[in-house]
């Protein structure tokens, strides 16, 4: 018996599905084969709608069955899921940590592949409306949050308004504070050089040195290089007015005390958002519930960089939410990847 479960095992790996419904049929064996789960990465499993607001449309996928907890994920400024969360869900341990929910990948408006130019000028306020319109209209009252960057500013700022409706906050790199002013002359001029000098190498780096730390721009081309053109499909002229919106958004390190949920903020050791990060943690400091974990040798995007390093701690993170439930799951993903150790 032992051997046939082996056997269906390894015909489960390597996608031999004939002799496997053969063997299945044998009496007295029962096994669940984890293959047979629904991988979080894949592409079949994507819903993409297309959502028409005021403000413009914007791409939602949706990912699992409605039944499940959501979880809401908001991408960074001049990226989209793809290119800010996508191949984070394909990292062979995620399917172990997301499988208690069913995601939606919230795009801003005008971010997703082969959108239109948007007619209104966006703000940071109405991101967080946009937001809270998308849920609306898929009928999601609770959830859990995931956000990267200008997507967990969204988030904060949403999480203050309606308190009562996010259950947990996870941050990547997070920001509550206003752009500094360096920051908004650096922005300026590079979006006059792409418009009037069509010097695109300013402009995407704007955004590279920002994402990833100077080890990885330096040693991994492949992955620097795939970024840049996924970046390029976006609408430049929609990825301008949302860059816009961001280094001019307001201060809203007073609203984040009415947040109570438990809330974890991922960042990289010495990055650059480090002390906003900080800023964030010290806003919140009312609520017992916050979490922090810094990561080395990384930039903005950790689902890009370090995703093996982001697992770990939100795998703990859920067992401190749900106990018992996932709590044996939990304890052994967590052992097998303190037992590979740490890539960085």
């Amino acid at each position: 018996l032992l051997r046939t479960k082996r056997r269906l095992r390894r015909m489960a790996s390597t996608g031999d599905s004939e002799e496997l419904k053969t063997l299945n049929k044998c009496d007295g064996i029962q096994i669940q084969v984890e293959n047979g789960q629904q991988q979080i990465g894949d592409d079949d499993d994507f819903q993409p709608e297309i959502v028409s607001s005021e403000w413009g449309d914007s791409e939602v996928i949706i990912v699992g069955d409605r039944k499940l907890p959501a979880l809401i994920t908001y991408p960074d400024a001049g990226t989209n899921f793809d290119s800010c969360f996508k191949l984070f869900f394909q990292f062979c341990g995620s399917n172990c940590v997301f499988k208690y929910f069913h995601f939606v990948h919230v795009n801003p408006p005008g971010q997703h592949f082969g959108a239109s130019t948007l007619e209104t000028t966006l703000t940071m306020e109405s991101l967080t409306k946009h937001l809270e319109h998308i849920l609306k209209q898929l009928k999601v009252k609770k959830f859990h949050a995931l956000g990267c960057g200008m997507g967990s500013y969204v988030f904060l700022d949403f999480a203050s308004k309606y308190p009562d409706r996010v259950q947990t906050l996870m941050l990547i790199s997070p920001v509550a504070e206003k752009s500094w002013y360096f920051d908004w002359i650096y922005e300026k001029c590079n979006i006059v050089a792409n418009t009037l000098l069509k010097y695109d190498r300013w402009w995407v780096e704007q955004f590279t040195t920002r994402w990833f730390h100077r080890l990885t721009i330096r040693e991994n081309g492949e992955l620097l290089e795939l970024h840049e053109k996924l970046f390029f499909r976006l609408n430049q002229a929609n990825v301008k007015n949302i860059q816009v919106a961001f280094t001019s958004r307001k201060d809203i390190r007073d609203q984040l005390k009415s947040i109570k949920c438990q809330t974890l903020i991922l960042v990289a050791d010495g990055g650059l958002m480090e002390n906003e990060a900080l800023a964030v943690m010290a806003a919140m400091k009312e609520n017992k519930y916050v979490t922090w974990v810094k990561v080395r040798n990384a930039g903005v995007l950790l689902t890009e960089e370090a995703p093996k390093c982001m697992l770990n701690p939100i795998n703990l993170f859920f067992n401190s939410i749900f106990g018992t439930k996932i709590t044996k799951e939990m304890l052994e993903f967590s052992q097998k990847m303190y037992e590979e150790g740490e890539e960085r």
